[in-house]
């Protein structure tokens, strides 16, 4: 499996986007901390992203 470094970077510039969102949206730190850590928990425990996550009828 190749990595594509790009594509990280563009995932990564895409997270910390999302995150200063919710932070300026008044979501306190701590908790996107949490939710990144259950994710992240989730992620190894599983070794995959659930696809079911990426649903965009949500």
């Amino acid at each position: 499996m190749s990595v594509d470094l790009n594509g990280i970077e563009q995932a990564e510039d895409e997270l910390e986007d999302w995150l200063v969102d919710q932070a300026e949206s008044g979501v306190p730190e701590v908790v996107l901390i949490g939710l990144l850590r259950d994710y992240a928990d989730d992620i190894e425990h599983l070794g995959y992203v659930p696809r079911m996550w990426g649903h965009s009828d949500r």
